[in-house]
């Protein structure tokens, strides 16, 4: 079953847009869904964004097994209709299959589901992966509110 707290929010920076919320899943999948129905929402994707996320996913996971483990699920996509990055931390952690060797699992809380144009893709990706590597940052996110998180990305990833 999928829900979605009421703790969202969003914050404007460098043309890009933050959404921060928090959530329940009980699949990657599931994950993947809420992320892309509040950027949708805010007018970032249209409804085909998470077929074509969920499409990629299957083919180039996107978990990322490291202290705090992470999921990053973007894709290229003319569902794209404003770059933005959706933020979703899970009550419980779910199964997302590994970057570095997609026959492997790893749990996690932390969904980064990314939404940017082509061209700017990778660099923005980069530069989020380059942020997570620093462990305080999760950690922090643990017990920040969604306001709080989304002004950091913002601040952080414009």
């Amino acid at each position: 079953m999928v829900t979605q707290s009421i703790d969202t929010a969003a914050c404007e920076a460098g043309g890009k847009l933050f959404v921060a919320l928090q959530g329940s899943a009980s699949t990657s999948e599931e994950a993947i869904r809420i992320c892309a129905r509040a950027l949708q929402v805010y007018g970032c994707v249209t409804e085909k964004f998470a077929d074509d996320c969920l499409d990629r996913e299957k083919v180039f996971p996107t978990g990322i097994c490291c202290e705090t483990s992470v999921a990053l699920p973007h894709c290229q996509s003319n569902a794209i209709c404003r770059d933005a990055l959706c933020y979703l931390r899970l009550d419980e952690p779910v199964s997302f299959y590994r970057m570095d060797g997609p026959e492997d699992a790893v749990m996690t809380r932390h969904v980064f589901n990314l939404a940017i144009a082509p061209g700017q893709h990778l660099e923005f990706l980069t530069k989020t992966i380059r942020l997570l590597q620093d462990n305080t940052v999760l950690d922090g996110f643990t017990t920040m509110t969604s306001s709080q998180i989304a002004a950091y990305l913002s601040e952080h990833l414009a």
